[in-house]
Order: C-alpha cells, then structure tokens, then sequence
C-alpha cells in the first residue's frame, strides 16, 4: 500500500496539470498564394486588442495569443478570412487555406476547429439567405418566419458538439442577428406608411 502512495499522487498532479485550460491559443495558419509577410489580428468587442504574426521561414505564420473568447479579425487579409476566426484560451487552431480560393480551400484542424467551421458555414448561409424576401412579408408571416430561422439556427448549435463558451457566443450573436433583421424590417415597415 504504502509503494502505491506515491503513484497515485503522481497520478493525481499529472491529471491536475494536464485538466488546467492554457492562458492561451496557439494559432498555426498556412496560407498559399498569399502576398504578405504577417497577419494582423484584431478583437471584434476590443478595439485596443492586435496582434501582430510573422511568417517563419516557411512561410507559415504561428504565435501564442492570450485571448478573450471571441470572434478575431485579420485585417490585412480579409479576403482570405471574410469571417474571422474565433478563438480562446486552450484553443490549439490550425488552419490552411489557399489565397487565391479561400471559400473552396479553407481548412481547420486542432482544438477549435469544429467552432470555426460553424461559423464559417453559418456565414454561407447567411450569405446566401434571401432577406429581401423576407423584408417584404406581412407582420405576421414575418414574425413567424424570424422565429422559424431562429430555431433553425439554434437547431445547428448542437451543444455537446461545440464548447460552452462557443455556445453562449454564438447564441448571443445570433439573438443580435435576429434582433438586426427584425429593426431593418420595422424601419422598413414605417416607411411603407
């Protein structure tokens, strides 16, 4: 018993360690076909947060970030990221995508990589989503539209696929997007009088 004492407590401190989140995501990114030497991230919420990622001889950019949960834009490649990237502490993203189609070449693998390909199909559909349809619908068949598309929505967001910190992100952003959608159609609505 006593020869099995400091295994255990062994065992215990490793399991500690390797349960405590890192302060940090690690961010491994190889764009082809892409013109710059480094990439710009900056918080949607925190306009004080950039940070700044410099290709390695390989041309691949990598860096550890010490981020808040949400959605990252890189700003001097845009077109290659029209989405952003979401990202959060323990996240260990990797991503691979080609400069010249990102929409038909991008790639996510590692810790966070499920979340990003949410939020890169829901964009795609958002993208595709007829709103002047819906823009032109009486009071009620909009109403009941919106609350269609919100449980369509929140249907996708199957939560014991994704984090918890993903899920209350993205649910919060999708209230907005609805809330969004409902003002335009109120503006609209006035100016039908």
């Amino acid at each position: 018993m006593k020869k099995l004492f400091p295994i255990v407590i062994a065992l215990l401190f490793a399991f500690n360690a390797n349960s405590q989140s890192k302060n940090y995501a690690s961010l491994k990114v190889k764009i082809a076909n892409l013109e710059v030497d480094s990439l710009v991230i900056i918080s949607y919420k925190n306009p004080n947060f950039k940070k700044v990622i410099k290709a390695d001889s390989d041309g691949v950019f990598k860096d550890t970030i010490n981020v808040k949960a949400d959605k990252y834009y890189v700003s001097n490649c845009s077109n290659v990221f029209p989405n952003g990237i979401y990202l959060n502490n323990g996240y260990d993203l990797k991503i691979t995508v080609d400069a010249k189609a990102p929409g038909k070449t991008m790639a996510f693998s590692g810790k966070g990589a499920t979340e990003n390909e949410f939020v890169t199909t829901f964009s795609k559909n958002e993208e595709n989503f007829d709103y002047e349809s819906l823009m032109q619908l009486d009071q009620s068949a909009f109403d009941k539209q919106t609350e269609q598309i919100r449980l369509n929505l929140f249907a996708t967001l199957d939560k014991k696929k994704y984090a918890s910190d993903f899920v209350v992100y993205q649910i919060g952003y999708l209230d907005n997007f609805i809330e969004m959608k409902t003002q335009a159609y109120k503006t609209i609505l006035e100016e039908r009088k």
